[in-house]
């Protein structure tokens, strides 16, 4: 059961890495082709708040609090499941911190240009 748990915060952590990623390339690509949602200010907020702290905890050399629940709910430092072992393989590559650093820092800034290039708008009343 515990190993389930596991599993299901390393899909989560899956989907907010899949929910960054994608973010980099939709917004802009869905401001030139006008979809209403890569203009909603409270999802790009979030966007953006979600690069700021994976940026900063990198920085600052803090282990993600979804790596950290994972890890002592399996009680080791690997996932032992098949879903487990392949959504690993694909969120945590084996580079060095400074790396991650450099990328982080690059996408923050990737992020805050598109804010510019393609502001969100004022949803209030638009649901």
């Amino acid at each position: 059961m515990i190993s389930l748990i596991a599993d299901l915060v390393l899909v989560f952590h899956f989907c907010v890495v899949i929910f960054i990623t994608f973010g980099f390339f939709l917004i802009p690509i869905g401001y030139k082709f006008g979809w209403g949602w890569v203009t909603n200010t409270k999802l790009r907020i979030f966007h953006c708040g979600m690069m700021i702290f994976v940026t900063l905890e990198t920085l600052l050399g803090i282990t993600c609090p979804l790596t950290s629940i994972e890890n002592s709910l399996r009680g080791i430092h690997q996932s032992q499941s098949f879903i487990g072992y392949w959504i690993n393989q694909i969120i945590y590559w084996d580079f060095p911190t400074q790396f991650f650093i450099i990328l982080y820092c690059i996408f923050l800034g990737w992020t805050l240009l598109m804010w510019k290039l393609c502001p969100p708008r004022n949803t209030k009343g638009v649901e």
